[in-house]
């Protein structure tokens, strides 16, 4: 159950379209001359987050040693539901394709010249066109509605506290506490700081609106290269929300379930975050020096 949780929260850091919390990561980004498109996040990801997924089991299965050893029967259990669920129906195919389009757009939306919120709003279109999807699935989305209304809001509000000075307070403020350090001191610190300052959010996307720019600051001051810095930062905001039971949105029907109790989650996230960690920092931070 908790290998299925923290795949997410690695497999986020994967893919540049897995969260929400990575589009608006990567405007913040761009603010220090960093450019981040589909295919530029993908091969810089690739290497830290596939070795933490291909670990992650047996790292879990170390902590927290699984009661059961072996599901011989789990194969014809898997084929006979599948089976029991029919061929794809046409709003299944219909969707499949547009995912299909969208995702090769997003990969090649730096050579094409695209804008991948225009392909989002495109692929958006053609469901609703199709019918697959219709006004009143969307109005008994509320809650998910409210949600982006909300996330508009942070969003704005986070722009105008730079534009008023007060991030760049902050980072002046944290810079004065790192000042005469080695950059490789300075990063370090950083991105683990980053990571431990989650335990206080209960949202991936507020904390990038809150601190990634304030961290990113004070990072390319202390002398570490930008696109270090940055992809570093933006990883750790996918690869951090285990670290609590409501430290990212889809921890939430893991924890529903009430398979584990909050003590193994917590001890679990903790193990794992600095697992994660390791990865990015020990492996990651060569494999980003060396293609950036």
């Amino acid at each position: 159950m908790f290998c299925g949780m923290a795949s997410l929260a690695v497999s986020s850091a994967l893919w540049m379209t897995a969260t929400s919390a990575n589009p608006i990561g990567i405007q913040v980004a761009q603010q220090f001359g960093v450019e981040i498109g589909f295919g530029k996040w993908l091969i810089t990801s690739s290497v830290p987050a596939l070795i933490a997924i291909l670990l992650l089991p047996r790292v879990i299965a170390l902590i927290f040693p699984p009661a059961v050893g072996a599901t011989p029967n789990a194969p014809v259990a898997a084929r006979k539901e599948l089976g029991a669920l029919g061929p794809l129906t046409r709003d299944e195919w219909i969707t499949s394709g547009v995912f299909a389009f969208m995702v090769l757009s997003w990969v090649f939306a730096d050579a094409l010249h695209l804008n991948v919120t225009s392909v989002a709003f495109f692929g958006f279109g053609l469901l609703l066109m199709t019918n697959v999807l219709t006004i009143s699935d969307i109005s008994s989305e509320g809650d998910t509605l409210a949600t982006f209304l909300w996330l508009a809001v942070l969003f704005a509000l986070s722009g105008q506290l730079n534009e008023m000075g007060f991030m760049g307070y902050v980072g002046q403020r944290l810079a004065s506490h790192m000042g005469g350090l080695p950059w490789p001191v300075t990063y370090v610190v950083l991105v683990a700081l980053y990571v431990v300052i989650h335990y206080l959010f209960v949202s991936q996307t507020s904390q990038v609106l809150a601190l990634l720019g304030v961290f990113l600051d004070v990072g390319v001051r202390g002398g570490v290269p930008a696109p270090l810095m940055a992809f570093a930062l933006l990883f750790a905001s996918s690869y951090f929300s285990v670290i609590t039971p409501q430290g990212g949105s889809q921890n939430v029907i893991f924890v529903g379930s009430n398979y584990l109790t909050q003590s193994e989650l917590y001890r679990l996230g903790f193990f794992v975050t600095l697992f994660f960690l390791a990865v990015f920092l020990v492996i990651g931070t060569g494999w980003i020096l060396l293609i950036t």
